[in-house]
């Protein structure tokens, strides 16, 4: 059979939206990792699930309240409950080596709970078939027993089964529409035009692929570089019914003009600072481009400034990522930039807690090739600068997560420290830190200094529930004014910027805060700019977008 004649020369549209999904739901760190990613499934989908089958109405009314529409309520207005039922018992069948999993690390726990301190040699025949091979047990100082997962052989495992990946496409006019990412599932697409859900996503097209497919950089290339859309849909495996779906997500129009777009280095001897919104930054001079936490919009018609994926260089040479938490690595967007990176940057961590995946792992099962763990002080080298690994301290509510850092970046002239969340309630530490880096001519931090409660990401994992009291008290929380300040002239920062803290409106379905003039992040950052400008330095609170060089 001849295949017809196509025209070439389509560019991926700049409003086309992607959501990456496991089993139907939103793609983040801990759905990714294969050990979080089945306690996320046995302790919170499926809970979220049953509960909305039994109530509807009472998921529509709190997924409808800002105040509570971040937690754990179904947002599909009280309909769907059939579609949501059929969801529920195919995830309890596909489940069991989940359900395994993590019955399993109960019933080890109850085992280790029982040792005071004699050998653990002779309980290794008695730990759970669905752990055997997978665990190493120890002690720690205090004489309590405890278990080390070996994570690599958990993506080799039956538990790590690639077939739930998959990323849905599909063109919208504005930021945040879309239920909030991590409590409601994305439902098959919806032929019936007539239906209301399959109206919400009509044209979507869904790539039944996994993440680490390589035709995903020819997809994602094609936002900058021209394409023919039938031959990749070839190379994505889509059936007729979708490809002329998937033809209407193409233009021929390109994003930008070459002068438009950021794809050209900085003059010599100047670096160039590009910010993408929430704590996403891209710092650059002639030889080398950096991206820090990358989280970017799509091309919306907005109020709002924005810089998209089109604004970002041709060549990224590193990403650097300070934290696990789901707005400051997110697989939406490392898979659509995958194809321009050199090197991702990640912090490291001891291994194999349950509670702090590897993110090396992590993103190596994202399909990047060439990922680097740091630990605190390491350095990487580059042609005019060095990259420095800076400890980060608190947002982590107090327990014991390792894959945290935040970065010091010397490129030629300038300094710059991106400090992400970290609340500085270890002053002392940054003594020593500035010791070895010295000052900073531009400082980064986020200011959301209440938080969400500890139990807000991490109750799947905790044995026992937290009393609401210390749930409550051990908040992820960043810097107060005070504490902001402490650093700022510790370091005797020139410039001090306050990162949106998930302002803009493309964060609104990853972060869902209903920000007022009256919170108190808002009031702490208003104050830190203020109180630094009466000092003679130039600060400002980010938002959107901004571009500025330094020579």
């Amino acid at each position: 059979m001849t295949k017809p004649q196509t025209t070439t020369g389509y560019f991926l549209r700049g409003d086309v939206e992607v959501e990456p999904l496991v089993d139907r739901w939103y793609a983040w760190v801990h759905l990714v990792s294969p050990a979080t990613a089945a306690f996320v499934t046995m302790e919170r989908h499926l809970r979220m699930m049953e509960s909305y089958v039994r109530s509807p109405a009472m998921h529509a009314a709190a997924a409808a309240n800002p105040a509570t529409r971040s937690g754990p309520f179904l947002d599909l207005g009280g309909a769907k409950v059939a579609e949501v039922q059929a969801l529920l018992d195919a995830t309890r069948t596909k489940a069991k080596r989940q359900q395994d999993f993590v019955a399993a690390f109960g019933e080890l726990d109850t085992l280790l709970e029982s040792m005071t301190g004699g050998a653990l040699e002779p309980l290794y025949p008695s730990v759970p078939a669905a752990l055997q091979g997978l665990v190493e047990l120890e002690y720690d100082r205090h004489n309590r027993a405890r278990c080390r997962l070996y994570e690599r052989l958990l993506y080799a495992d039956a538990l790590a089964d690639p077939s739930g990946q998959c990323l849905r496409l599909v063109r919208t006019d504005r930021d945040g529409d879309r239920p909030f990412a991590f409590s409601t599932p994305r439902l098959p697409v919806v032929e019936d035009p007539d239906d209301a859900d399959g109206a919400a996503w009509e044209g979507a097209v869904e790539l039944d692929v996994p993440f680490a497919t390589p035709a995903l950089d020819t997809l994602f290339r094609a936002r900058t570089e021209a394409v023919d859309p039938d031959e990749l849909a070839d190379e994505l495996g889509l059936d007729a019914g979708a490809r002329s779906r998937f033809r209407e997500l193409f233009t021929t129009t390109p994003p930008r003009t070459p002068g438009e777009r950021a794809d050209s280095r900085p003059g010599r001897g100047q670096v160039r600072v590009t910010y993408f919104g929430h704590a996403c930054v891209l710092v650059e001079d002639d030889e080398v481009s950096i991206l820090v936490d990358p989280v970017l919009p799509y091309d919306h018609a907005s109020d709002v400034p924005r810089r998209s994926f089109a604004d970002l260089p041709d060549r990224i040479d590193y990403v650097l990522i300070t934290h696990a938490h789901h707005d400051h690595v997110l697989p939406e967007t490392l898979l659509q930039i995958r194809h321009k990176v050199g090197t991702v940057i990640v912090p490291g961590n001891d291994g194999g807690g349950l509670m702090d995946p590897s993110l090396r792992l992590v993103v190596e099962h994202l399909g990047f090739p060439d990922v680097r763990e740091v630990r605190e002080l390491d350095v990487t080298n580059l042609p005019n600068g060095a990259i420095t690994a800076i400890p980060f301290v608190g947002e982590h509510h107090d327990l014991a997560i390792r894959s945290k850092s935040t970065y010091h970046v010397r490129l030629g002239g300038l300094t710059a420290l991106f400090g992400a969340d970290t609340a500085n309630v270890n002053p002392a530490l940054y003594d020593r830190v500035h010791d070895l880096v010295g000052d900073v001519d531009l400082l980064f931090l986020g200011m959301e200094c209440e938080g969400a409660p500890a139990s807000w990401v991490y109750a799947p994992y905790f044995a026992h529930p937290l009393d609401r009291d210390h749930d409550q008290s051990r908040r992820g929380r960043a810097s107060t004014c005070d504490e902001a300040l402490d650093v700022v002239e510790r370091f005797r920062s020139s410039a001090v910027y306050v990162y949106a803290m998930g302002e803009e409106p493309w964060l609104y379905p990853l972060l869902g805060i209903p920000y007022t003039d009256d919170s108190l992040a808002i009031r702490e950052a208003k104050r830190l700019v203020e109180t630094c400008r009466e000092q003679g330095r130039h600060s400002e609170r980010l938002y959107g977008a901004k571009r500025w060089s330094v020579s």
